[in-house]
């Protein structure tokens, strides 16, 4: 008898972890999360967090209080204002020798991109530290009920064809105790064990440097006069690396080293000063040291994102450099993709079949998305190396991409990363955001998916909703129906929303729980019913039928 037992078994409290025990609670499903640290993290690599990550953190209502912690993204253009509001941070990427030269014009902008996100969706991206972020998401998945484990640690695992046994200790007591499980998801990071004991290779253009984080407090706003920006890469030979602004008071200066630097106590506090004061050009610049911490910057995607009962979320599948921020967004992504997926296999509603779409949507999505941070990379560190040509916009590369599996009922896509920008309502894409009207307040369309399927049928199209409603009941699956329209219970005046998902007043769209497009019909077939049972079918894995 197990002293544990659970339907999932989470290793590993980071970003991709604890957004697995989260968006599980969030569908109803019970895990044991452990970690084997004492806390959530104080290692500050993670600081963007993407429009995307911030439309999941609203499903499960935790949007506004990152909101009130974080500094502000806006557009990149300003950032050599000397006027803006406070928390105000522009997307501009710079290059320079230190600040001092920043501020004298000696400068070069390497990217200064745009962040208007109003026609895209409901919430703008935001700059905050992953040590904030956390204990925001932990606060949530504990009161949703989630089981948290921090300073216990995974000894060992064995997968069958019924689930996963695991021995895990505290680190504390030495106690140990056995957890079964149905299914384990490693969460933890790119040095993590569980990949390698299922035998999982990662490839890619392997370790392109060493990084060690300095963590730390001075005042060099006044040496930036106002003038604000995301990152500066620092081309100095004393203090190679880049520089950016955590939050009102601390600062991260990444020190570009050799892998022996990055070893605790490697390099003092003292030295780190001195390399601070050489990265802002003010040689008796008062410089606050907290931490600091050494990590490797990579380029590898795993070759599976599943082994049997076992899955692997965030850094464990893909590590990528940092430039663009996506490898965090991407982690929780991961784990919002598994969980209503895992679910729905748990509550019974779809078959095993489902779970195979994980590695199937996620893996090209990683890859791509891997390939993207890599070509920034190559770029903002070596201009003269730089492929602009198969580089996609930002916009793109965090909340733009697609899926092609069997729980997408529509054509393939080509590419994970379309060329340009387009979310149009095409199957296997994120529902196109406009707002809308439900009891008097305004909602994304985007908001709507979360916990259920929701259908979205045109402001004639009540024989989709009353097909779907009668199928979803039948099958034992939920499912919200709704019509949108002028006069419908999603008030849309101008019928909007039909025009942006390419359906007609008659026709209807299916968005599964993690906001994305599983099927689409512009009009209205003669027997809605038929069609529907053939699609939520199929999209579940409960049987493979012919659509009609």
């Amino acid at each position: 008898m197990s002293d544990v037992q659970v339907p999932v078994l989470i290793v590993g409290g980071g970003l991709s972890g604890l957004a697995a025990s989260l968006f599980l609670r969030q569908h109803g499903i019970d895990s044991y999360l452990v970690e084997r640290n004492t806390t959530t993290s104080q290692l500050l690599r993670s600081t963007h967090v993407s429009p995307r990550t911030m439309e999941l953190f609203r499903t499960v209502g935790i949007q506004q209080a990152v909101w009130d912690v974080a500094e502000k993204v806006v557009l990149g253009k300003y950032w050599s204002r000397q006027d803006l509001p406070p928390h105000q941070l522009p997307r501009a990427i710079l290059r320079a020798k230190s600040l001092a030269h920043v501020v004298s014009g000696d400068v070069i902008v390497m990217e200064e991109g745009a962040n208007d996100f109003d026609n895209i969706g409901p919430v703008e991206p935001v700059w905050c530290g992953q040590d904030r972020v956390e204990p925001i998401m932990l606060r949530r998945a504990l009161d949703l009920g989630a089981q948290v484990a921090f300073n216990t640690e995974m000894l060992s695992f064995d997968q069958d064809g019924d689930g996963v046994t695991a021995v895990v200790r505290d680190r504390g007591t030495g106690a140990e105790k056995t957890v079964r499980a149905q299914y384990l998801i490693g969460a933890d990071g790119a040095g993590g064990s569980i990949r390698n004991q299922i035998g999982i290779d990662r490839k890619g253009n392997g370790t392109v440097g060493h990084v060690l984080n300095v963590l730390f407090e001075a005042d060099l706003d006044a040496i930036l006069g106002g003038r604000r920006f995301l990152i500066l890469y620092l081309n100095n030979r004393e203090a190679p690396g880049m520089l950016f602004k955590l939050d009102e008071k601390r600062w991260i200066f990444g020190l570009f080293c050799g892998p022996e630097d990055i070893v605790e106590g490697k390099i003092s506090h003292e030295e780190c000063v001195e390399k601070i004061r050489a990265a802002t050009g003010v040689p008796d610049l008062a410089v606050d040291v907290h931490m600091t911490m050494g990590w490797w910057m990579a380029h590898e995607v795993v070759e599976s994102y599943r082994s049997g009962r076992v899955f692997l979320v965030g850094d464990a599948c893909h590590v990528l450099p940092p430039t663009g921020g996506f490898g965090a967004n991407a982690g929780i992504q991961d784990a919002n993709n598994l969980a209503w997926k895992l679910a729905a296999v748990l509550g019974g509603w779809a078959g095993p079949g489902l779970l195979d779409t994980y590695d199937a949507e996620r893996r090209p999505v990683g890859q791509e998305t891997a390939d993207q941070a890599w070509l920034r990379h190559t770029e903002w560190s070596s201009p003269d190396k730089a492929d602009k040509h198969n580089q996609r916009e930002q916009t793109v590369v965090t909340l733009a991409y697609q899926y092609t599996s069997d729980a997408v009922v529509g054509a393939p896509f080509t590419e994970a990363l379309a060329r340009r920008l387009e979310i149009n309502g095409r199957p296997g894409m994120r529902v196109p955001h406009v707002w809308l009207t439900h009891h008097g307040q305004r909602v994304s369309s985007v908001d709507l998916a979360g916990e259920t399927f929701v259908l979205l049928a045109g402001s004639d199209g009540a024989s989709w909703t009353a097909a779907a409603r009668t199928v979803a009941e039948r099958l034992g699956l939920p499912l919200r129906a709704y019509q949108v329209g002028p006069d419908q219970e999603l008030v849309d005046p101008g019928e909007t929303f039909g025009k942006a998902a390419g359906i007609t007043r008659h026709g209807a769209v299916l968005i599964r729980p993690d906001g994305f497009v599983a099927w689409r019909s512009a009009y209205q077939p003669e027997d809605a019913t038929r069609t529907m049972e053939d699609v939520l079918s199929r999209i579940t894995a409960r049987a493979v039928t012919p659509i009609h």
